[in-house]
């Protein structure tokens, strides 16, 4: 058995502790000093009671005060049940396993320590638990307050993705900056695999595991958080890249989910094989000053005219330079896709030197 197939160990606290709580919200932190505040204060004003839930911070070997900054936040809330685990830095996915173990309520709610869980946050995932599929999780959505051009296409991303999820009955992939997961399912069934060592589709590869088991996972776009995405362009290619890269990793455990599920964008996979040709062709009309190539473009840019009239319709800022963003994307993502092809081949995908993710999935 595979290590991130092997159930986690539980605490040895009595099952009677745990009755009391509804949920325990786990966040993982890395030197997260100066945004914790700011998650905290969110968690602290939402609709349910305190006593209703538990928030378990996972500091993953800070170096910059992050205990300290949470125990004092944690002295002037006292009615807030909050409690700090440390490790030596093993990664988000060790940490958010931490954190599990260690849990007293029934249900699992994820969050990231630079996310503003809006004020029903909670609210919406245990309304949502209690439909009569009883699904084993729950994914919620990204909100952003940017007013950068990168971050707000970034967001446009995120919406085009929610508004096809909006359509689908049940879910493939549930990203940890809004998640929830049955307890009890989630340490049976090993938790995310700590084998990945970045906030980088470790969620994607546990959201797999579990749908190919026939669980259900559901999608409550109320659970809204607010987070503020890559804010430059070269950051956000950076990201790009690295999310090609593990995603190839876990296709390679998880095959059949290349072709398909419901939160990548199939026109993406045509637009990574389209991007270069339209690279092409601007390099070529600039060579040899014949505009006639430029049409190599056209291919790509047809690709992008569905996601242009989506955000026309919410940021026409945005729509402008959609086709420059998508572009940009494919460009990372096959970067970040050829990496990790050739780590593939070689079995060794744990000595990338590509950037780590910024931020949860994208």
């Amino acid at each position: 058995m595979s290590n991130q197939q092997k159930p986690l160990t539980q605490t040895d606290e009595a099952p009677d502790s745990r009755t009391a709580l509804r949920c325990s919200v786990i966040v993982p932190v890395y030197n997260g000093a100066s945004v914790i505040d700011r998650c905290l204060d969110a968690l602290a004003d939402q609709t349910i009671p305190p006593t209703d839930f538990e928030i378990i911070i996972v500091d993953d070997g800070s170096t910059d005060g992050t205990a300290a900054r949470v125990a004092e936040w944690a002295a002037r809330h006292s009615c807030v049940a909050v409690s700090i685990l440390r490790q030596q830095q093993a990664g988000p996915a060790s940490a958010r396993n931490h954190g599990a173990r260690n849990a007293r309520g029934p249900l699992l709610l994820f969050t990231d320590a630079d996310c503003r869980p809006v004020s029903g946050w909670i609210a919406a995932l245990l309304a949502a638990f209690e439909a009569p599929d009883r699904p084993a999780g729950l994914m919620g959505v990204y909100r952003t307050d940017q007013t950068d051009l990168a971050g707000r296409f970034a967001q446009m991303e995120f919406e085009d993705r929610y508004d096809r999820m909006m359509h689908s009955q049940q879910l493939d992939v549930v990203a940890t900056y809004s998640a929830a997961f049955r307890r009890d399912l989630f340490l049976a069934e090993g938790g995310f695999d700590p084998g990945f060592p970045k906030a980088n589709n470790e969620d994607v590869e546990f959201s797999y595991r579990l749908s190919e088991q026939g669980h259900q996972m559901r999608f409550v776009p109320e659970a809204q958080v607010f987070h503020h995405h890559a804010n430059t362009w070269r950051r956000y290619a950076r990201l790009k890249t690295g999310r090609g890269y593990w995603r190839t990793i876990v296709y390679r455990r998880h095959p059949g989910k290349a072709l398909r599920d419901t939160y990548t964008p199939q026109v993406l996979k045509l637009q990574i094989l389209l991007a270069p040709l339209a690279l092409l062709g601007v390099i070529a009309a600039l060579l040899h000053r014949r505009p006639v190539w430029t049409a190599l473009a056209a291919p790509f840019l047809a690709t992008t005219l569905p996601f242009v009239r989506f955000a026309a319709r919410r940021d026409p800022v945005v729509a402008a330079v959609s086709p420059w963003g998508l572009w940009l994307r494919s460009i990372a993502f096959a970067a970040g896709v050829a990496a990790g092809a050739l780590a593939n081949l070689r079995r060794q995908p744990e000595q990338t030197t590509l950037p780590a993710s910024e931020e949860a999935l994208s």
